[in-house]
């Protein structure tokens, strides 16, 4: 059996580098996991591929390139109907987005690295999935995003670039239908992070959290 040390010191890539050599001597024995999988990692993918939903958050965004090794991280996009594992259930369409055959998960942005949401596929016609300051779809996000064709066609896709500027919290959405889409979280930058750009409200306009708080102590002193 191969010895394999992974450091807490370690960074994600050497992680990804170290766990993607595993083969199927390299820990325990497949033979004891409820998995037709002959090998560790062939198990934790056949996992992968029986799950959806929210336990895909951290893995979505930095699965492809936050390495810098490939120009975008791309997400295959389709439409169906609503099951309840999709966080908006029984609200807003009746349809939702899956993204890599994953019913709407979280997504997890790095700065500086670019996100393709291919809507190529069939199911995608009349469903045009765009990014949002909230999931209600009050105000759009537009900085750094690009759409290309017509969902439901070949070649068409939204793309977006992240940057040190981009909200930490958005939502993708279908900006025909309500709800069809979840939540999109974004690393925090190695800058300070610009009261101006970096917390907004659903209309997009700048939360001064300092001003905020000394607005809601004042309030309660004053009864």
């Amino acid at each position: 059996m191969a010895v394999r040390s992974v450091a807490t010191t370690d960074t994600l890539d050497t992680f990804r580098t170290t766990f993607n050599s595993l083969s199927t001597t390299d820990i325990g024995d497949p033979a004891t996991l409820s998995t037709s999988a002959s090998s560790i990692v062939g198990a934790i993918n056949e996992v992968n591929t029986s799950i959806g939903g929210d336990l895909a958050v951290n893995t979505f965004g930095h699965l492809y390139n936050a390495d810098g090794s490939n120009t975008y991280t791309q997400f295959t996009v389709t439409v169906a109907s609503k099951t309840s594992s999709h966080i908006y259930f029984g609200q807003g369409s009746g349809n939702g987005f899956l993204l890599n055959s994953k019913v709407s998960p979280f997504i997890d942005f790095k700065v500086g690295n670019t996100y393709r949401f291919d809507q190529a596929d069939a199911s995608n016609s009349g469903h045009p999935l765009l990014f949002y300051y909230d999931a209600g779809k009050t105000t759009a996000y537009s900085t750094g995003v690009t759409t290309n064709g017509t969902p439901g066609s070949s070649g068409a896709y939204t793309q977006i670039v992240v940057s040190e500027t981009t909200p930490n919290i958005l939502y993708y959405q279908c900006s025909s239908h309500s709800l069809m889409g979840s939540r999109v979280d974004i690393d925090s930058s190695t800058s300070v992070i610009d009261i101006t750009t970096a917390f907004v409200s659903s209309t997009g306009t700048a939360i001064n959290i300092a001003s905020t708080n000394f607005a809601i102590a004042q309030a309660v002193a004053l009864g």
